[in-house]
């Protein structure tokens, strides 16, 4: 007992809540950092949703039939993907994958970025599957729904509002009609 009081004597008080004060700035830091991390990607994908689902629509028009539209749906859809590669470069990767719905938002991610890809197949079709896996997560509670409407536009959580008041069908229903 007296080796652990010759330990603690040798600790000053100021010394002692310097420690615990910068233990928990860098928790808060982290915790602030993951928090604008969720934000930054969650709007990313709002937009990125939003930006496909008015695309898609377009495309599947009278009008955008007529014009073609479908065979030239990605010439100016206006996805982002600033925010995804920013955090999921090397440096960046591990707070990334530390958060809950990490490979959700992989998945939604690997959806928008196939829909660029020279694949089989049509690009509006490879929209709609990504527009289904953003509202697939959102219907089963993968991702926070209270956040992506606090970073969505009006007019996109409307949308995404009918689909929860049951207004809508949800994408999956156009791809798989059994």
């Amino acid at each position: 007992m007296k080796d652990w009081a010759d330990i603690l004597s040798k600790f000053s008080p100021v010394a002692l809540l310097s420690a615990l004060g910068g233990y928990f700035v860098h928790v808060f830091q982290t915790m602030s950092r993951k928090r604008r991390m969720r934000r930054q990607l969650y709007r990313e994908i709002s937009n990125n949703f939003q930006n496909t689902v008015v695309r898609v629509a377009l495309a599947t028009s009278i009008e955008g039939l007529k014009q073609g539209t479908a065979f030239r749906f990605t010439e100016k859809l206006d996805l982002g993907f600033s925010v995804w590669n920013f955090y999921s470069d090397e440096k960046r990767r591990e707070m990334l994958f530390e958060l809950p719905e990490a490979a959700a938002i992989c998945n939604i991610y690997a959806k928008f970025i196939n829909i660029g890809n020279d694949l089989p197949g049509y690009a509006h079709v490879r929209g709609k599957e990504a527009a289904a896996e953003v509202e697939d997560r959102l219907l089963d509670g993968t991702l926070d729904k209270k956040l992506y409407r606090k970073v969505s536009s009006p007019e996109a959580w409307r949308f995404m509002d009918d689909l929860f008041s049951g207004k809508r069908e949800k994408y999956r229903e156009y791809l798989n009609p059994l």
